[in-house]
């Protein structure tokens, strides 16, 4: 393909017809719109090199992108993360992870590293605005069920856990994705820095305001296909303040002296630390939130002060409030808009949606990042099992199969957090709630949790961690799908490999046989006479390498006698 300036390159598309079409792209300014829809440039953006695997954009850097992108490295797919932010912003708050996701961080070799800054959770209690305790809702045999405990661990650390485990250059800050190109073949990102960017599938993973969902309902809405609900807008259901303090004097705050994580209004933390937060819910599920609806910090610090007064149970003395720990918490503070929303339409085409941006849990329950985690372990696998130059009807299927496979345990998890979420606030179904939970058997509280923690799931193509808990694992499609797609893999494979070696061997036979009877014709086509004659030729010939063998000999034993000092030196035999 032609090159013109260094930052000005030429592609030719619809090479097949007589009136090729020509793109121009110009870093400096924002690309020609291609309308071909089957626009592939060779050379933009990261440099890629064709191969015969599937090629991964994935848009955002949140939990669910980079869990996708370490597996995606470990499995050999080349791919790309797209983040709109220059750096990355920490929110300085603890997420909840439950053994479900033991066994993904165990197969990207992240578990002992995660461990050390986690604290364990064996309960989860729930007070009053008189600092009593109403209800505690144990959780303590978990590793005897499910093979692993709960834990609690900061953002922070779980981001920086992720992206350590992901090569620089698969992580590309900066680039904000405004749209992209539908194809058939492929798809092509735009970026708002004028890049095009080619891919076999693109990932949107950047959250709840999602540019790419946003462009695929829109291609969804002019084809006539996108579900009435998916059009709706989102609501605001929660308004969190969130916060981290600094480490705390574990005789002023005794909570965080306890091994296990203290699960109240806040966290404590393996570093005693604490990191909490106050929810403030909607009365009504229908206020309207507009994208990326951002609070800065003068703005927090006015909730913070409204929710000062807020009574705490801390395991101390006296009767202390959400301003002792204000007084300890730096400007990290945060103030944060939770939506709540699962949308039907997951993909289209050669484009899928993960995590947040495809269903977004309200956090009262914790499982938003946890479910974020297992799309990502589900979507990888259905990446891995795609055959070699793949065609539209096998990411059809897979990503089907995606969806098909995850949508049961979001409609789980958001019946769930409906009951959690429910229990926090302060109204007569909140009563209720806490008094079911309160009055609730442990048979039917078991149950419960045996349902919710069933769902294990791990890598197929990554080495295989037994499961050790009592509760059988829920069936994992994407597992076994993929875990017998790369068994026939290798079998082929070796099928080839052994094919290779039989042909390598017969053509070293065949010309070894040849050889050996190309000599037997040439002895059939001989004369008594010159037969004689070349049987003597032949013992002279053999007598000559015997003389030269003999004199080879003579002459090493006499290089080493002269090398060897005189007292050592003996008389040498002569050789006839």
């Amino acid at each position: 393909m032609p090159q013109s300036a260094s930052n000005t390159a030429t592609y030719v598309h619809n090479t097949n017809t007589s009136n090729p079409t020509r793109v121009r792209v110009t870093w400096d300014s924002a690309p020609v719109k291609d309308t071909t829809q089957e626009a592939r440039p060779k050379t933009i953006g990261p440099q890629y090199i064709e191969t015969q695997r599937p090629k991964v954009i994935i848009v955002g850097a949140g939990i669910a992108g980079l869990s996708l992108g370490v597996l995606l490295q470990l499995a050999g797919i080349e791919f790309r993360i797209l983040e709109r932010m220059t750096e990355f912003e920490h929110a300085e708050s603890a997420i909840y992870l439950s053994g479900m996701t033991q066994k993904f961080f165990r197969q990207i070799g992240a578990l002992e590293e995660i461990m050390s800054h986690a604290k364990m959770i064996n309960n989860m209690i729930v007070g009053n605005e008189d600092r009593k305790v109403e209800c505690t809702l144990e959780f303590g045999e978990q590793v005897k069920l499910f093979g692993s405990n709960g834990f609690m661990v900061p953002r922070r650390v779980l981001q920086n856990i992720l992206v350590s485990r992901i090569e620089r250059q698969n992580i590309v800050m900066g680039k904000r994705v405004l749209t992209y190109i539908p194809g058939n073949r492929y798809v092509t990102v735009k970026c708002s820095t004028g890049d095009l960017i080619t891919c076999d599938i693109l990932v949107g993973a950047d959250g709840v305001f999602s540019a790419v969902r946003q462009n695929l309902y829109v291609e969804l809405d002019a084809k006539g296909l996108l579900p009435p609900k998916d059009s709706q807008d989102i609501s605001l259901t929660t308004v969190r303040l969130v916060g981290q303090t600094i480490p705390l004097d574990p005789e002023e705050f005794p909570a965080i002296k306890d091994e296990s994580c203290q699960f109240w209004t806040y966290f404590t933390t393996a570093t005693n630390c604490v990191c909490w937060s106050v929810n403030c819910y909607a009365e009504r599920d229908n206020n309207k939130v507009f994208a990326n609806t951002t609070f800065d910090y003068s703005q927090a610090l006015s909730m913070a002060r409204e929710v000062m007064d807020f009574p705490i149970i801390t395991g101390g003395p006296g009767e202390p409030t959400m301003k002792d720990f204000l007084k300890y918490t730096t400007t990290s503070m945060k103030k944060v808009v939770l939506e709540e929303k699962l949308f039907k339409t997951w993909y289209h085409g050669r484009v899928v949606l993960l995590g947040n941006a495809c269903h977004k849990i309200n956090p009262a329950g914790g499982s938003g990042a946890i479910n974020s985690i297992q799309d990502a372990i589900s979507l990888a696998n259905y990446i891995v099992s795609l055959p070699h130059w793949c065609e539209q009807k096998d990411i059809d299927h897979r990503l089907k199969a995606y969806q098909d496979e995850r949508m049961p345990w979001i409609k789980e998890a958001f019946e769930s957090n409906k009951l959690f979420k429910g229990m926090v606030e302060k109204n007569l179904k909140a009563t209720m709630i806490r008094l079911y939970a309160k009055t609730m058997t442990s048979a039917v509280s078991r149950n419960v949790m045996m349902k919710m923690n069933s769902n294990r799931p791990q890598a197929a193509f990554l080495e295989y961690v037994p499961d050790t808990g009592t509760v059988p694992l829920a069936y994992q499609h994407s597992y076994h799908f993929t875990l017998r797609v790369l068994q026939d893999r290798a079998l082929e494979d070796a099928e080839i490999a052994a094919r290779a070696q039989e042909m390598k061997d017969n053509a070293a036979r065949d010309e070894s046989e040849a050889t050996a009877g190309s000599e037997l014709v040439y002895r059939a086509h001989l004369t008594p006479a010159l037969a004689a004659i070349a049987e003597a030729s032949a013992i002279v010939t053999a007598r000559s390498a015997a003389s030269a063998a003999a004199a080879s000999q003579f002459g090493n034993a006499l290089e080493t006698f002269q090398n060897t000092p005189s007292k050592a030196k003996k008389p040498i035999a002569s050789v006839v």
